[in-house]
């Protein structure tokens, strides 16, 4: 039987219990299991699954351990769910329970609220009960709803996919990520990577079947949860093959500090040279600067610096300073190591950056050109 979101806002009646502790509620027209025990059963252990659902997922006692990780996902979406927001106060609905094995139950729950009288949905969401002796625990519908996937493990990370992926990509990816966390004292994790070949229905897949925040761009988003010992991703198969190795650098830089709190020129310069940019290899980048930027050593570098000059790749400009940058970052680490160039990295203002980077390598204002130059000698010399 289908319910409209209308139908159940008009006759939403009956809750589970008279206590205070009870948020959910339950359309009249429902049908519970007939074991009236195990009906009890099921609808307390949901009320207090979703009570504790908004707080941290660590110490949520109702839910079923052995999917875990595939449920922060889920969690991580209801937390903080029903509140108020501009007059709209958002509480969970049970809307079907379908017996899908023995002891195990498909629940639907809407988090349902008015704006002067008119109906307003925030979230549609599926969860899946497990019984537990007189109880039952939840999981998000994941790794039922991918248990017939194909799965590649590389080093720390596992790749769920359902038919075929890149694996040369899947091992690319797991290497640059763990020379970026190498250098960012991130300890390795266990990793777990859903693609999808569709974004749409990776929410769905992970029981996120709706939620007003994301009108409209649900397919531009990355489902992520970050623990302690363990990460999950839900992703397309796009983003794994057509992975941006500068844009790594980012994602990676974001796991220990804001971007925001960061020198951008020092941020560029890494990204540019581990990972070029634009799809273009930082020897390629370097030949295309020195091509168009036609330098010697009269060029005023400091000066170019200030006029914010820039050289073009298809499709894009790229500011001279952050090629400048990626060798004062090569010419740092080589000789003192990255923790050296995370202090340069960290200086986000132009006078702490010149500050730093003469305690580092001795350069100044006074002596940028001539320093400049013999950086960039010495990147056309290993050109050759």
């Amino acid at each position: 039987m289908k319910i409209t979101i209308l139908t159940v806002l008009l006759l939403i009646s009956v809750h589970i219990s008279s206590a205070q502790t009870s948020i959910l509620n339950i359309y009249p027209e429902i049908k519970l299991p007939k074991d009236s025990i195990e009906s009890q059963q099921l609808v307390s252990s949901l009320n207090k699954f979703l009570i504790a659902a908004q707080a941290d997922a660590k110490i949520n006692e109702w839910v079923y351990q052995p999917e875990f990780l595939q449920t922060t996902l889920l969690l991580d979406e209801i937390e903080g769910i029903n509140t108020k927001e501009d007059s709209i106060f958002y509480k969970p609905y049970l809307l079907d329970i379908s017996s899908i094995e023995k002891e195990q139950y498909l629940i639907q729950i809407a988090y349902l609220g008015t704006i002067n009288e008119s109906p307003s949905i925030r979230a549609n969401i599926d969860l899946i009960a497990h019984k537990a002796k007189n109880k039952y625990l939840f999981s998000s519908p994941l790794a039922r709803n991918t248990k017939h996937w194909k799965t590649t493990s590389v080093e720390n990370y596992t790749f769920y996919y359902r038919d075929t992926t890149d694996l040369k990509k899947a091992k690319e990816y797991q290497r640059l990520t763990a020379f970026h966390d190498e250098k960012l004292n991130i300890k390795p994790k266990n990793t777990s990577v859903y693609l999808f070949e569709d974004n749409i229905i990776s929410q769905q897949h992970f029981g996120l079947n709706y939620k007003s925040d994301y009108n409209g761009r649900g397919a531009s988003i990355v489902w992520s949860v970050l623990l302690e010992n363990q990460d999950i991703f839900v992703v397309n198969n796009s983003m794994l093959v057509e992975f941006d190795p500068h844009d790594l650098w980012h994602n990676r830089l974001s796991q220990v500090t804001s971007r925001r709190k960061v020198n951008h020129a020092v941020d560029e310069g890494i990204a540019t040279l581990y990972g070029g940019s634009w799809g273009i290899s930082w020897q390629e980048m370097f030949a295309e600067f020195q091509n168009q930027i036609q330098f010697d050593k009269h060029t005023d570098w400091l000066k170019l610096r200030e006029q914010k000059s820039y050289f073009e790749t298809p499709g894009h400009k790229n500011p001279t300073e952050f090629m400048i940058t990626a060798l004062f970052v090569k010419k740092i680490e080589t000789e003192i190591g990255f923790s050296a160039v995370m202090e340069l990295l960290n200086a986000k203002e132009e006078e702490a950056y010149f500050k730093i980077l003469k305690k580092l390598t001795g350069i100044t204002k006074n002596n940028y050109n001539k320093e400049v130059w013999k950086l960039v000698k010495e990147e056309i010399k290993n050109k050759i």
